[in-house]
């Protein structure tokens, strides 16, 4: 594994490369792992950019922290923008075609875990590039905060939601005083362009603990599941440079959970918030800001019409989520006449749920293995 720093102007995208422990060919495939929202790359993305990176796979495999969040640089933080995450993808293409040698430029493909689905869909919808698309629990983003996590709820509530936020909004702005109260000077360059002085670069490090992201309580540890025992991606403020924008109310990214609330949610809040999986740098956080650019998100439109990629789903047959890959599926075989024909592999596991996936040996292995042969078939098709 190598920590790499991927340009993604005006900024820089934190991740780890794995090259294939086997390689067959001078050129080998080239997968990205595509994160949930709420996640980092130490988590379990990087068991799936591992794993697939092995024996018998062998692709080389990208993880990364996405814009705005974990190391990765971008202000304001813990602003999720569904846009901005799909243009992250399509920096990590560029940065596999034009950095890594040994990568065959025609072969790249895409994992997204969770609502990183829905962000995968959408970046193949749009990069042509990505010739095959897998995702794991598939949530488009803008679904589950619209109708709710089961999809039930009505959308007509968050009409109130959009009003709050811009009321929010305007009051901070009111109270925030403005660049020439604060006595910030600037030498004057021509008509309306003014230098401002430049923030100071903090280069500290943030120190992350070791812990297992592959594991569970009361799980015996397993070397081939482990994370490295010295962590060496890149500090939070090595890419994150200059002092912290605030930019508005901070709300938390999962809501809070009850005995009443769905099986997934209470397990994603464990995973997130607890030892289980819990990481310094996915904090819970979300920027209030970030709800009008996601209630108005669909990972999902033209799909019919211009997602040509083949495409792979598995999700677990108890997950509440499954509504989502039920919904891509449907849309796909409206396109047929396209040249697709719904969702080409479609895999529901029974007995399992949305988070299972996360750090279920029996899960990750099922998942790695159907989606291993599955890219090799088709990125050696194209």
């Amino acid at each position: 594994m190598t920590s790499i720093v991927i340009s993604r102007p005006p900024y820089q995208l934190s991740a780890r490369l794995y090259a294939p422990e086997a390689p067959t060919t001078n050129y080998s495939p080239a997968i990205i792992i595509i994160p949930p929202s709420n996640a980092v790359k130490e988590q379990f993305p990087s068991t799936y950019a591992r794993l697939l990176s092995r024996r018998p796979h062998n692709f080389y495999t990208i993880c990364y922290d996405p814009s705005h969040f974990g190391a990765s640089g971008g202000n304001p933080r813990y602003l999720e923008d569904p846009n901005a995450k799909v243009a992250d993808i399509s920096a990590v293409v560029d940065y596999l075609m034009r950095e890594v040698r040994r990568v065959d430029k025609l072969k790249i493909g895409v994992v997204g875990l969770c609502t990183g689905g829905g962000y995968a869909i959408a970046a193949a919808k749009k990069d042509w590039r990505i010739k095959a698309v897998a995702t794991v629990s598939l949530v488009n983003i803008g679904d589950w905060f619209r109708i709710g996590w089961e999809g039930r709820e009505p959308v007509e509530k968050h009409t109130e939601t959009m009003k709050t936020v811009g009321d929010e909004r305007r009051k901070e702005l009111r109270m925030r005083p403005s660049s020439s109260s604060s006595g910030m000077s600037g030498m004057s360059l021509g008509p309306g362009v003014i230098s401002l002085p430049s923030t100071p670069v903090d280069t500290r490090r943030s120190v992350t603990p070791t812990f297992d992201s592959y594991r569970r309580p009361s799980t015996p540890t397993f070397d081939s599941y482990r994370r490295p025992s010295t962590p060496t991606s890149p500090g939070f403020r090595e890419l994150h440079t200059g002092a912290e924008e605030e930019m508005g109310k901070l709300i938390p990214f999962l809501p809070v959970t009850t005995e009443k609330s769905h099986m997934d949610l209470q397990e994603l809040a464990e995973y997130y918030t607890t030892p289980r999986a819990y990481h310094p740098r996915a904090e819970n956080k979300l920027l209030q800001q970030s709800l009008p650019l996601i209630l108005t998100f669909d990972a999902f439109d033209f799909v019919e019409m211009f997602l040509k990629a083949p495409v792979f789903c598995m999700i677990g047959g108890t997950a509440g989520s499954r509504w989502h890959t039920d919904r891509l599926d449907i849309m796909l075989r409206r396109g047929s006449q396209s040249g697709i024909r719904g969702v080409d592999k479609l895999v529901f596991v029974e007995g399992v749920g949305h988070v299972d996936f996360f750090d279920g040996f029996e899960e990750i292995d099922r998942a790695v293995g159907d989606i291993g042969a599955w890219m090799r078939q088709k990125l050696t098709a194209c």
